[in-house]
Order: structure tokens, then sequence, then C-alpha cells
């Protein structure tokens, strides 16, 4: 790969430009099949410095495999929302899919099954506290997700008919097979998973007996999978590592994936410098960032009118009366930028969507009352602006409609 810089640091990872991205697509998906032969190739040729660089500083194991490669990623931290399949909309979906691979799992390899035996097993193993019944259609949607996932992830392939059909009637006829992916879809836990009483212990074993080493591989996880890290939400010692350890956590990302630390207050992220075609990054192309960004400007001009003010470690504290004068206020100044459905939306139905988004990218929280809500200061750190052109003419505009009234 010549004409490629080459970055190596004193733990022997070299890392250039392939192994970046590569590590990227690691980073992003949840394998990468020997189909895509671009990256399948790109992480067997940069394997060592890859498989160095994420055992050695986050913990996760890169399976390399006749038939994929997959980087065995987690969080040793309690669950959030975000974590979960943006494409489930109900717990029955997550647990259809867990039946749904306790039943491939007696499958033997290339093995070929109809849709009725799936719905047959599925629903034979359904919690009967519940019940599973596939003339409702919101049962039947909830299958057809699961299937549609479990194509995308390689576990199923449809060889005959069409599961989009099973919306309408549940005699839809379809033909799988299992792939040999299903096999490894799981990750290896240290002990069968019925020994587990609670998630804490799971979580707990997943870290493993070495305390150092799991402090800095649950550092390095939530700051890199994470969209940032505050001292009250890491375990006891974790911040101090982190802010003693900066300077080496600092130049690691930036080697391996050309990300910057960002340490400030009681507060650290990771940034990138410039835009990607493959991490998840805030803004995204969403019409939901433009709000967000816009939002953050009006937080901004209400500090600088010091109707705002910050609490001394750097939070803004409101009532949810106050969030949604904000998000009035936002919407009244702002809004012409925007796309139609939001412009559309009403004040209630904004504040609704943007809190969902802001507690997601870790910009906002629910505060230890219930009725109060707090900013993060990462909300701080961004602020939205049109392009000059794009204000002067609307400016013209509304000159020129007022002159023609």
């Amino acid at each position: 790969m010549s004409g490629l810089a080459v970055y190596e640091s004193k733990y022997s990872m070299r890392f250039d430009e392939l192994a970046r991205q590569a590590a990227w697509q690691l980073l992003e998906r949840f394998w990468i099949p020997r189909s895509d032969r671009t990256w399948y190739q790109a992480v067997r040729e940069r394997e060592h410095a890859l498989r160095s660089f994420f055992m050695e500083k986050l913990g996760f194991r890169l399976i390399v495999h006749y038939e994929f490669v997959k980087l065995e990623k987690f969080l040793s931290v309690k669950p959030a929302p975000w974590m979960g399949i943006t494409s489930f909309t109900e717990r029955r979906d997550y647990v259809l899919f867990c039946l749904l691979m306790a039943f491939l799992e007696g499958k033997t390899l290339d093995e070929q099954f109809l849709l009725e035996e799936i719905t047959d097993e599925l629903k034979a193993m359904y919690p009967p506290t519940d019940g599973i019944n596939w003339t409702n259609y919101e049962h039947r949607k909830s299958l057809v997700r699961v299937l549609q996932m479990a194509k995308e992830w390689h576990l199923l392939l449809q060889i005959d008919g069409d599961d989009q059909r099973f919306l309408a009637t549940a005699d839809a006829e379809v033909l799988y097979e299992v792939t040999p992916l299903a096999r490894y879809f799981l990750r290896a836990y240290p002990r069968d998973l019925t020994q587990f009483s609670c998630i804490e212990e799971l979580l707990e074993a997943s870290e493993g007996e070495d305390k150092t080493l799991a402090r800095r591989h649950r550092v390095y996880r939530q700051l890199l999978l994470t969209p940032g890290v505050r001292e009250d939400e890491l375990a006891d010692g974790d911040w101090s590592y982190l802010r003693n350890q900066r300077n080496v956590i600092a130049r690691d990302f930036d080697e391996a994936l050309g990300l910057t630390l960002e340490l400030y207050g009681k507060d650290a992220m990771l940034t990138h410098p410039g835009k990607s075609q493959v991490a998840t990054l805030f803004p995204d192309a969403r019409a939901v960032s433009d709000v967000i960004l816009f939002f953050a400007r009006t937080v901004h001009e209400a500090i600088e009118q010091q109707l705002l003010v910050p609490e001394k470690d750097g939070r803004i504290v409101l009532t949810e009366v106050d969030f949604a004068s904000l998000v009035e206020t936002c919407k009244q100044r702002y809004d012409y930028g925007w796309s139609k459905a939001w412009r559309e939306m009403s004040v209630k139905q904004l504040a609704r969507h943007l809190w969902e988004e802001l507690v997601s990218w870790g910009m906002a929280r629910q505060g230890e009352l219930l009725n109060l809500i707090e900013l993060l200061p990462r909300l701080g750190r961004i602020i939205g602006h049109y392009p000059r052109d794009f204000d002067r003419e609307r400016k013209e505009g509304e000159t020129a409609a007022d002159e023609s009234a």
C-alpha cells in the first residue's frame, strides 16, 4: 500500500489509511460477509493492527472466519434506549427474534425450511403469559420485521416466495435456508446465560477479573460507543483514569480512528474533524439535526441575555414548561429553514421529538426531580447558522411581501 501515511505507536500498532477505514467498517457494521470482498479483504490484510488495538484498548474480540469478519462490540454499562434495534418497535419483536435464533440453532448448515415451520415453532415457544396469534395483523407485522432483520444480517437466505405476503395472510408460503453466520450471531459468555440472575451479574462477568484492564476497556468503550461521558455517569475511579491518561487515550483514538478527544470541565467526548461516510456522527443528514443546531443557538442566546443561568458544572436545569418555551422561541425564530414536516409540527410535538433526540445524543437528561430536565454542556458545543445568502433572500422576500401588501 505505497503512498499511504503509516503511524506507529509504542504498542506496535501500525495503522495506515486502509486499516483506519477497515476499523470504521467493523465498528459500524454487525459483521462483514465474505461477499463484501473489498472490506473483507481489507480486514484480513490489516488483521494484526486491528486485533491488537481493539483487544488491548477496548477488550473487543475480532473474529476472522472464512465466511465473515466480525468485531464483538458491547458496553458493560446499564442498557439505554439507543442500544436497541432501530427497526424493532415492540417488545414482541425482540422476543420473536430470540425465539427465531433458538429455532435456527437446531438447523444444520444450509438446511432449508418453510415459513410455516417457523411460525409453528415460534408459537409453541412463545411465553404463554402473552401468547402469539398469527391471525393478529400486528403479530404478523412483528414477525416480518424480525425476518427482514435476519435477512439483512445474513442469518437467513430467502430462497423462494415473499414474506411480505405474510402481512396479508398467515398462509403465505416462503422457503428459507440457514447460513453459516447464524452460529456466530450471539457473543460467547464466560458461563451459561441461565446461571445469571440479573443484568448486573452479566455485565460484571463481561469485564473479567483484571480490574485495571476492565477500567481501561470501560472508559475506551464509553468514549467510543456513546456521544460522550460525564464524571457522574462513570464508575468510581473511571473519571480520574480518564483525566490522568488523557494524552495516551487521545493518541490512541487519533492514530487508529482519526478521532479527537475533548476533555473540558466534567465532560469528555470524541469528535471527528470532518464529515464521514461511515461513522455515526452528529450532526447527520436528518432534518432533526438542523432543529437541534438551532435549538442550541436559542439556548446560547438565552444565556447571553441572562434568561438562563448555567450551574457551576455547566448544566442548565429547567422545568418542562421552560423547555417548551425555549422550543417555541426556537421555532418562531428559525423554523423558516426547516423541512415542511418540522415546520408544521405543534410546539408540543416538536418539544417531544426534540427531547427524545437530545437524550439519545447525550445532550439532555431527566433531572433528579421528575418535573425537571437538564440540558448538558455537550449541547453548548454546537450552534446553527443559516448561510448568509439564505438569510438575505428571506429578508428580501419579506420586504417585497410587505411592499406589495
